[in-house]
């Protein structure tokens, strides 16, 4: 070959080993920005369907790590069995099927309501129509990038996972950049246009991928697919628990946070990016925090937890989410750290990410399904963080004959049955999709709770102050006490209408407080999307509201946005919204097309009372903003909490009326109740747009 000839291809091959790297780093990072930015979006579209519920949330992460499981099962077979050429080919004609049949992103026909029972199949078979096909195309990325990256005879291609570290990079903005500037200013509509332009960006990308790889080959003759590594199925199962773990772990944590706080994608995401920041971190080539740390600083941090746990010690919400937060990304440092150390070669590259997902998947069901049906409390959560102290390295490396394996196998197994039965006994807390919800009696004996999560939704007393029982009817406490808010509003309309409502319809239940503000005459239905909670409040041993005040009233199980649609338009005196995720009202009962179906259902002069009480965020600025945007009225309670009330279980709720212009709240509302004239400065929200941060921060800076 002639020597101009052979310095010219040397050029060639010199310009495209310089752009290798920038090619692959950015194809893998955009498609790790697509795969963890679709998450929140979609998460927030189905939320409406399902009353708000974290449980959304929870069921997405599991369909999601499912779908990456099939993503790199997909990607393992293309680069075992086809040459670079071909998986290109197969790979790209995927893609481009995406692109005509599932962009841009839309929940699916025939997914209007959510069936009664059943949520999560109804759940999952939504996410798979909807979002599986473009999820399981873009989650085959990472693995299959980087094994074609370790073709492509770069310098670094003999160990391409600091690749890993670029695709959580992009994971992690993508999860950051969702609550603060994806969420906050982009409306729905226009994510997920973005999002199909951003996939085709994608399918450019890897074809210039391929083209990297297969222009290094001589002759025409594309790369031949690679040899397995022979792993050990001993070293397997260590990469399984050591990913199942952590993924547990994560949906856990995110299910607690999310329930005492706010089912919103802010809450999600910052375990979300905490999980995949420990990633970043331990596949770099130089991680910035030692293993040897993370590995000291677990059991400290293990030993703090179960002793908060033993003495019940409560902190504000803001360190209890930092102490949280801080159980999760330790132990998710040690296990992914290991993860890193056992790493094979690139031969093993794609069977690694393969069964690290497995386990990963098997994290996400047992505390997102299994969890919930074998405990009534959130028991996956303790028994995760004790798993993560097997973690360590030095357990692992204690010498284990099958007789001692087999011995300390049936002794879990004994004990994991026996916690079971005892939790399927509790009669102080009862779960369901919803949540966890505790019936507790107070340190004097004096009241019964309800409490989700960390939120008190009702309370009967049980005895006077002298310790006699409590007799005759039921006295509403907690936020529904004769002179708070709620009591106000009700009564304020009431007098506005003659001294008597006609039909009102109660969202949420509770413990069934507001039966007793049912005056005679007046025709009360309730709507309640999860029938445990009905369950307990109907039982007369448990709460009497109901049975005493209104044992005859009608329930309506189902969203409220779903099931008050199918009423009559105009033929509501009343809408009382009182439902509560934890603390949190969920945010779809508050938007602009919540109003606007109120108003549809209420009377001329009818009128929709909003629970609005939240200890982290402030609602009356929504409101307010988003009333005056579908042409209604707001007016809104200055509550005030006395020493007394505290010693009687009162507490003072926040609470907004809407209403046409014109229309008379009430004297009581007229006189100690703040008119809102205007939009004010909050911006409304809406289905596709909700600005869960401006509403922390707005609770923030009243403090």
């Amino acid at each position: 070959m002639e020597a101009p000839v052979v310095e010219a291809r040397a050029g060639v091959g010199a310009r495209r080993m310089s752009v290798v790297l920038p090619v692959y780093t950015c194809t893998i990072f955009l498609s790790a920005f697509l795969l963890f930015g679709i998450q929140p979006m979609f998460a927030k579209m189905v939320l409406p369907k399902l009353g708000g519920s974290p449980a959304v949330w929870s069921t997405a992460m599991v369909f999601f790590q499912a779908m990456l499981l099939a993503g790199y099962a997909y990607a393992h077979w293309l680069v075992s069995r086809f040459s670079v050429r071909r998986a290109a080919l197969i790979h790209i004609a995927l893609m481009a099927a995406v692109i005509l049949t599932s962009l841009p992103i839309r929940i699916a026909a025939g997914f209007d309501r959510p069936p009664a029972e059943a949520e999560i199949t109804w759940l999952l078979t939504l996410f798979a129509a909807s979002v599986g096909l473009p999820f399981f195309a873009v989650a085959a990325n990472g693995p299959l990038l980087q094994a074609w990256f370790a073709r492509t005879g770069h310098e670094h291609a003999r160990d391409p996972y600091f690749l890993y570290a670029a695709s959580n990079i992009g994971s992690f903005l993508a999860l950051l950049a969702y609550p603060f500037l994806v969420e906050p200013f982009l409306r729905l509509a226009t994510q997920t246009a973005a999002w199909a332009w951003g996939f085709a960006l994608l399918l450019a990308g890897i074809a210039g991928c391929a083209g990297l790889v297969l222009g290094r080959s001589e002759g025409g003759k594309a790369p031949s697919p690679l040899a397995a590594e022979p792993i050990a199925f001993s070293r397997k199962l260590r990469w399984l628990f050591l990913a199942f773990v952590p993924s547990g772990l994560l949906v856990a944590v995110t299910a607690h946070v999310s329930t005492d706080v706010a089912a919103a994608p802010l809450l999600w995401v910052v375990p979300l990016s905490l999980f995949l920041l420990t990633f970043v971190i331990v596949f770099q080539r130089k991680p910035i925090l030692r293993h040897g740390w993370m590995l000291g600083l677990q059991l400290p941090l293990v030993v703090l937890y179960v002793g908060t746990a033993v003495f019940a010690l409560r902190f504000s919400w803001e360190i209890e989410l930092l102490f949280h937060f801080a159980i999760l990304f330790v132990t998710a440092m040690v296990a992914h750290g290991e993860l890193a150390r056992l790493r094979p070669s690139t031969n093993g590259l794609t069977a690694f990410y393969l069964w690290m997902s497995l386990g990963g998947v098997l994290g996400g069901v047992f505390s997102a399904l299994l969890a919930p049906a074998l405990f009534n409390s959130v028991m996956e959560y303790p028994l995760l963080v004790i798993a993560g102290l097997l973690c360590q390295p030095r357990l692992a490396s204690i010498p284990m004959t099958r007789l001692r394996g087999g011995a300390l196998a049936a002794v879990a197994a004994v004990a994991f049955a026996g916690l079971i039965a005892k939790e399927a006994y509790r009669t102080d807390m009862v779960r369901s999709f919803f949540g966890v919800h505790r019936i507790v009696e107070t340190s004097d004996g004096r009241f019964r709770l309800l409490m989700h999560g960390s939120t008190l939704h009702g309370a009967q007393k049980l005895r006077e102050e002298d310790g006699t029982p409590a007799s005759g009817k039921p006295e509403p406490l907690t936020y529904y006490y004769a002179g708070g808010g709620i009591a106000e509003g009700i009564q304020s309309l009431r007098q506005a209408r003659g001294g008597k409502l006609g039909t009102v319809a109660a969202i949420g239940v509770g413990t069934g407080s507001l039966a007793c503000q049912i005056q005679g005459g007046e025709d009360w239905t309730f709507y309640e999307i999860d029938p445990t909670v009905i369950r307990i409040a109907t039982d007369p041993a448990r709460f009497r509201f109901f049975s005493t005040c209104a044992p005859a009233t009608r329930f309506v199980i189902g969203d409220a946005r779903l099931t008050l649609a199918e009423v009559a338009d105009g033929s509501l005196d009343l809408i009382v919204v009182d439902a509560f995720s934890s603390d949190a009202i969920p945010t779809h009962l508050l938007t602009e097309e919540a109003f606007v179906l109120y108003a549809r259902k209420l009377k001329s002069n009818g009128a929709a009372l909003l629970h609005i009480s939240n200890r982290n965020m402030e609602f009356g600025s929504v409101v307010r903003a988003t009333a005056a945007t579908v042409g209604l009225s707001a007016w809104i309670n200055a509550s005030v909490r006395s020493p007394d009330d505290i010693k009687s279980a009162k507490v003072a709720p926040d609470v907004a009326i809407i209403l046409r212009p014109g229309v008379d709240p009430g004297p009581i509302v007229r006189q100690g109740w703040r008119e809102q004239v205007g939009p004010g400065a909050a911006r409304p929200w809406s289905d596709d747009y909700a600005d869960i941060v401006g509403a922390v921060w707005r609770k923030l800076s009243t403090r």
